[in-house]
């Protein structure tokens, strides 16, 4: 029975052409979207999952609580790690990570490599996290001071395909000692540990040290830290015992900045959706990953619709064999396994389509996704398919085996009545509504998600970002003494209207400023974000003061003796009006800028005080004017290379790195204008079969009307009436269902914009005009039909 069934199913694959290929490529494009809407999600709810101890393994941050401010620091002092080590038995082991707050410029045999995220570690990181020693091994990697070890990416840059063990490379004055290569990180790495270093600092401060300057090892931020707890305990253990820990430790300092400290134990694998802190990484949006599931369902529920309507138009058809089939006995679970056998073939085969077309599209796809093709995971995309193959056959199976399983076979038999057909066509208009419905509510998403992007990149943050290269320097100090000629040969071009310095850019991990304050009676410390800049930086950045004045070298400005605040400083540090003049500890207050951010728009405006400096390390921000952005750039680069030599040349613009704040929006953005589009295919698709068969159906009907004066364009009207319905019942359906989702998404930004009601009419009117055009297509073939065939059909 099964042999005969599986050979019936292939033949009807073949011997149905027609509706063979409608449903093999409904289904194969419902699939293609399928495959990347699961690698894309399976990509990033992978996080950190590669670590063989990532269970076991938390990082440890906190809440430092002065007065009503809770400052969330990812990052915190360098004694940390080891005190909770030698404080909790279930802490087997620890390891700091101390990010590398600078351009790195890593010199081999005059050639020059610049790095863009490295740490100093602890030799037990390799206890912690998962590493795939190319060269080297663990046991001997970072054991003592100035070793390094790289990424194969890195080494086969520097060294070819030669083994650098031991061989050296310089970091300005140091030579550092090659122990390791490594297997680059995965792409879904919160923590991209590429290039480590040995950690150069003690672990303890000496034992003559006050009490309160030991303590403050454990809580000025320095270091991420991890600990990895023993088999069987949980995390609990720690911060549920944590008062213990704190009076020992922690207590001193605490009590002389008034501040209390809670700990914040996130496991590894959360890391990457764990709410944001002070220094920390982009982190991803876990509401993003729950918009593209449901995406997926949706294409898959419309894909599926169409292909239960194929089935059920094909049972009518064979309705009588069926009927005749049962008569002689056969049962309604052989009929069942039938039906389930030829929507496995049907579905099998379109699932094999699909995947060799999503394989081969994937190198040409990355623009539009975002992800490296070494990101897809191909076995748990075969154990997905095999799933969805199962449940798709099963749904698509049942639907149309219900419909003829409550009938006798003598019913079967009868000829085509005209009750099962109108059951046929009200099942395919319901499904319509709800293909339609779904489709509405993606173009819906997918406007509001465009607009909402466009209005975060184009938003105010209270600077000038047209125009504005932001060229990276190194610490080495052969630079040092070249920025200012560097910076005076650029000004000789016109083209460049200034030239300023900032140690940061937007998006980047700022540092911290500490204001102790009197408030409510009582002396609390206020930490904000800071930022070094120069005398030129504001007025370039075309940034507004609303009160005091900017740093003037006419003035004793520098070594934090003075800072400009911006207004959301202002409000943090619980003052109002005026402020310019404030004197907080040895720091003058001199100036208040209007709203500056410099942190994406889904948060608002960090609190931020800018102070005078001139750093070696940090960027040059260079205006540059409208015509001739090209050539100047190319000056620009020549300048460089006359000043710096064969030094890395690194630059982007700033509109262009406000946007990069937005990357994952943006691929979001582009994944649902792409899926819209595919459903609204699969929507056509099954407006398609529909209205076919509403045309055949109403046949005879539209030859009487030709035959008593009825004209074309009447006849394509009261055809098109009943499709203008189903679309616009559809809109009203979808239109709360969006409202809601959309809300719920914009809840995700400080900033955003509204939801219009012009956008919601707009969508509606988009999927009556891409529904009209499909039906009056077929309307208008059977309006113009010869009355005389029409009258003769049946």
């Amino acid at each position: 029975m099964n042999l005969i069934t599986i050979k019936t199913a292939l033949k009807n694959l073949l011997d149905r052409r027609n509706s063979s290929l409608i449903s093999v490529a409904g289904l194969t494009i419902a699939f293609i979207a399928i495959f990347y809407i699961y690698s894309h999600v399976a990509f990033e709810l992978g996080y950190d999952s590669h670590h063989e101890n990532a269970s076991r393994v938390f990082r440890i941050s906190g809440e430092i609580v002065t007065g009503d401010n809770v400052a969330k620091h990812a990052v915190l002092g360098p004694f940390m790690g080891r005190g909770l080590k030698e404080h909790f038995p279930a802490v087997r082991e620890f390891a700091r990570l101390v990010p590398i707050q600078r351009s790195i410029i890593l010199e081999r045999e005059n050639s020059k490599f610049s790095i863009e995220e490295a740490y100093y570690v602890d030799h037990s990181v390799f206890d912690l996290f998962t590493f795939e020693f190319i060269h080297g091994d663990r046991s001997s990697a970072l054991v003592n001071p100035r070793e390094i070890v790289l990424n194969l990416s890195l080494s086969s840059k520097m060294f070819g395909d030669e083994n650098p063990l031991g061989k050296t490379i310089r970091d300005g004055d140091n030579l550092l000692t090659v122990t390791g290569v490594i297997k680059d990180s995965p792409g879904n790495s919160h923590h991209k540990l590429n290039v480590l270093f040995s950690h150069p600092n003690p672990d303890f401060y000496p034992e003559n040290e006050p009490a309160v300057r030991v303590s403050e090892g454990y809580w000025m931020p320095s270091a991420y830290h991890f600990i990895m707890l023993e088999p069987g305990t949980g995390i609990e253990s720690v911060t549920g015992n944590f008062e213990s820990f704190y009076d020992r430790y922690m207590s001193p300092f605490g009590d002389a900045i008034n501040a209390t400290f809670n700990p914040v134990a996130i496991p590894l694998r959360d890391l990457h959706f764990s709410p944001h802190m002070s220094y920390d990484y982009p982190k991803g949006n876990m509401m993003y990953n729950y918009f593209m599931i449901i995406v997926a369902l949706f294409i898959l529920l419309i894909a599926t619709i169409n292909y239960t309507n194929l089935l059920v138009s094909q049972n009518i058809s064979r309705s009588k064999s069926t009927g005749i089939m049962k008569v002689i006995g056969a049962k309604n679970s052989g009929l069942f396994l039938q039906a389930f056998i030829n929507s496995l073939v049907y579905i099998l085969f379109s699932l094999v389509l699909a995947g060799l077309l999503f394989r081969i599209s994937l190198p040409y796809s990355a623009s539009f996704t975002g992800f490296d093709i070494a990101d897809y995971p191909a076995r748990q995309l075969i154990v997905f398919s095999f799933v969805l193959l199962l449940v798709t056959a099963f749904f698509t199976s049942l639907i149309p085996f219900l419909g003829l399983a409550g009938r006798s076979g003598l019913e079967l038999i009868r000829p085509w009545q005209d009750p099962v057909n109108k059951g046929i066509l009200r099942f395919g208009k319901l499904s319509t509504i709800l293909q339609y419905a779904l489709t509405t509510i993606l173009i819906i998403s997918a406007i509001f998600i465009s607009r909402q992007i466009y209005f975060l990149v184009d938003c105010d943050m209270g600077f000038d970002k047209e125009n504005v290269v932001l060229v990276r320097l190194s610490d080495r100090s052969a630079e040092i003494q070249s920025i200012g000629s560097f910076r005076e040969e650029l000004l000789r071009n016109p083209s460049v209207q200034a030239v300023a310095y900032s140690t940061n850019v937007p998006g980047e991990v700022l540092g911290t400023f500490h204001f102790p304050i009197d408030q409510d009676g009582q002396r609390v410390t206020k930490i904000v974000k800071a930022l070094g800049i120069d005398y030129d930086f504001i007025p370039l950045m075309g940034m507004e003061l609303l009160g005091g004045r900017n740093f003037d070298e006419s003035f004793s400005d520098g070594n934090f003796n003075s800072a400009i605040a911006n207004e959301a400083c202002v409000e943090f540090l619980g003052l109002s009006g005026d402020i310019t003049g404030l004197q907080i500890e040895n720091t003058t207050v001199v100036g208040v800028l209007k709203d500056v951010s410099f942190n994406s728009l889904h948060n608002p405006a960090d609190p931020i005080v800018f102070y005078l400096t001139n750093e070696p390390a940090g960027y040059l921000n260079i205006k540059l004017g409208t015509p001739g952005i090209r050539e100047t750039l190319d000056y620009i680069r020549a300048t460089w290379v006359e000043v710096f030599g064969d030094a890395p040349f690194e630059y982007q613009f700033l509109d262009s790195r406000v946007a990069m704040m937005y990357a994952e929006e943006e691929r979001t953005g582009k994944l649902v204008r792409g899926f819209t589009i595919v459903s609204i295919l699969l929507s056509l698709m099954g407006l398609v079969n529909l209205s076919s068969l509403i045309m055949k159906r109403k046949t005879k009907e539209i030859g009487i009307r030709k035959v008593n004066g009825a004209k074309i364009w009447e006849v394509m009207a009261m055809l098109n009436l009943d499709f203008v319905k189903s679309v616009v019942i559809a809109f009203v359906l979808a239109t709360p269902v969006a409202w809601y989702a959309m809300n719920k998404w914009l809840q995700n930004f400080a900033y955003r914009t509204e939801l219009s009601w012009w956008i919601f009419a707009l969508a509606g009117v988009i999927a009556l005009g891409i529904a009209l055009l499909t039906v009056s297509w077929q309307s208008w073939r059977a309006a113009r039909r010869n009355p005389v065939e029409a009258l003769r059909y049946e």
